[in-house]
């Protein structure tokens, strides 16, 4: 093998490598590579590429066990040294392999021109067209067969079917049977909190005014008495025992008598008394004067405003449970065991666990035009699975369907609570609704009336099956002969149409 062999020393790179094969000259080049020399994956890429360019087989020397490895990654011939290179034999990959012979050149007969006109058999070509002919003719004759579509239109009867189930809800799941009307229901808990209002329905008078007249002192002096303002005077001879002060100083003349206005120490009505009531001074004038009232005293009283009743208590406490509750089951659809399961929260189910907080702002009586409590519950409720009702439903309603009709559609609406349930079983009643239909198999009415004309399939089924009406036949298409204007006998091409009002 002629070649050249070139030495790449540790201090060159790719660019050098691939510069030393430009200049190689010869179609093989062994590479020595010397101790130290490295390249990464894509260095060695770009030697081989210099090495296609130049025409150059090339082929890389090194005892390093890791550079042969990565020289061979990318298409090179490695060997350990230069020696064992010059002793083995090694071409391009691409080098086209050897063409070979795989068999025995063709030979003729001297005769060439006799396998162009060979003797016919006319018995076989006779036989052949008339088992050609044949099979045309009954393929043909099944063609016109199966040709024919028919659609049959059936209008099948049907009920509606309604009943109360009772259910009993467990919170068990070992006890649960929807066959048995028994299911399982699942126990959810929220704690639930809001403040409302209502306005109040009480009244009550609350004393503002007070009352106000004239009375008369009488002097039993022999000497002129001044009486002093904000005099006590008393009223005794009624039954309220109201007392009053002047308003003004007042002289009253020896022997003689003096006019003087009033007002009740205390508001509300009890200061308005009648004429000749006020009898009494109070403290040193009484030793001077004596007093009277020719007139009652008027204007006191008071308004009347709103007020909290035991009522509103009451009222209130309803509205907020029913509130809370509506929040309850709100809260309870979105519980993760719930929501991710579809579960049913039943509304009837819901009860008050625990009261947290009831606290009013107002006590019975108090003055207030509006009444709020803040409330707290713990409330409990039952969770099912939808699929369970429906099938206690089922169940049910497939026992009550006529005889010949199936159960077409059943579901559960919701129903009560028996009673407010806090153990294991409460009793809960559904409404199960369903539609049952005349039993109807297509494949056996496609079998019933393959190959019969429509006449004949229309007064099989009307004796067959319950129907509303008589079914509609259309066989087609029209151009076909009358003797095969019949229900295909393929049952592919029979199409059935079920009607249920």
């Amino acid at each position: 093998m002629s070649g050249r062999i070139i030495t790449v020393t540790a201090d060159d790179d790719a660019a050098s490598f691939a510069d030393r094969l430009e200049w190689a000259n010869t179609p093989r080049v062994i590479a020595e590579i010397a101790e130290g020399f490295r390249l990464d994956d894509v260095g060695w890429a770009r030697v081989r590429r210099a090495a296609e360019r130049a025409g150059i087989t090339l082929a890389v020397a090194s005892p390093d066990r890791l550079l042969r490895a990565a020289a061979a990654e990318v298409g090179l011939f490695a060997f350990g040294s230069v020696e064992d290179a010059a002793a083995r034999e090694w071409l391009n990959e691409d080098a086209p392999p050897p063409l070979q012979r795989v068999g025995r050149p063709r030979h003729f007969r001297t005769n060439t021109l006799r396998r162009f006109f060979p003797r016919r058999n006319w018995l076989s070509i006779g036989l052949r067209i008339l088992i050609a002919l044949a099979t045309v003719a009954l393929l043909a004759g099944a063609g016109l067969m199966v040709a024919p579509t028919a659609r049959v239109t059936m209008s099948a009867s049907s009920q509606s079917l309604q009943t109360i189930v009772p259910v009993t809800l467990t919170t068990v799941s070992a006890n649960a049977s929807p066959a048995k009307s028994i299911v399982y229901a699942e126990r959810v808990d929220v704690v639930v909190e809001d403040t409302l209002a209502t306005p109040t329905s009480g009244e009550k008078t609350i004393p503002k005014f007070k009352a106000r007249g004239t009375v008369t002192f009488f002097n039993v002096l022999s000497t002129p008495y001044k009486v002093p303002r904000d005099t006590v005077v008393r009223a005794s001879a009624s039954s309220s025992a109201a007392r009053f002060v002047t308003l003004n100083d007042v002289d009253v003349p020896p022997g003689g008598q003096a006019n003087v206005a009033i007002e009740a120490i205390d508001v509300g009505g009890d200061g308005n008394v009648p004429a000749n009531t006020v009898n009494v001074v109070e403290g040193v004038p009484a030793i001077a004067v004596r007093v009277s009232n020719e007139q009652g005293t008027s204007g006191g009283g008071g308004e009347t405003v709103r007020a909290v009743t035991q009522a509103d208590f009451a009222r209130l406490r309803i509205q907020a449970r029913g509130a809370l509750f509506q929040r309850a089951q709100r809260e309870m659809l979105k519980l993760p065991a719930v929501a991710k399961s579809g579960l049913y929260v039943i509304p009837a189910s819901l009860y008050v666990a625990d009261v947290q907080d009831e606290t009013f702002d107002r006590f019975v009586t108090e003055e207030a035009s509006e009444l709020k409590l803040t409330m707290r519950l713990q409330v409990a409720g039952l969770a099912v699975k939808p699929a369970d009702l429906d099938e206690v439903a089922r169940s049910v309603l497939s026992a009550r369907a006529p005889a010949g009709f199936d159960l077409l559609s059943a579901t559960a609406e919701r129903g009560d609570i028996a009673e407010e349930g806090t153990g294991t079983g409460v009793q809960y009643f559904l409404v199960a609704r369903g539609i049952a239909g005349a039993e109807i198999d297509e494949f056996a009415v496609r079998k019933l009336i393959r190959g019969k004309t429509a006449d004949e399939a229309r007064r099989l089924l009307q004796t067959q099956y319950r129907l509303n009406s008589a079914p509609a036949i259309e066989i087609g298409p029209s151009w076909l002969p009358a003797a095969f204007f019949r229900v295909p006998w393929v049952a592919s091409r029979i199409e059935i149409n079920v009607v249920r009002k």
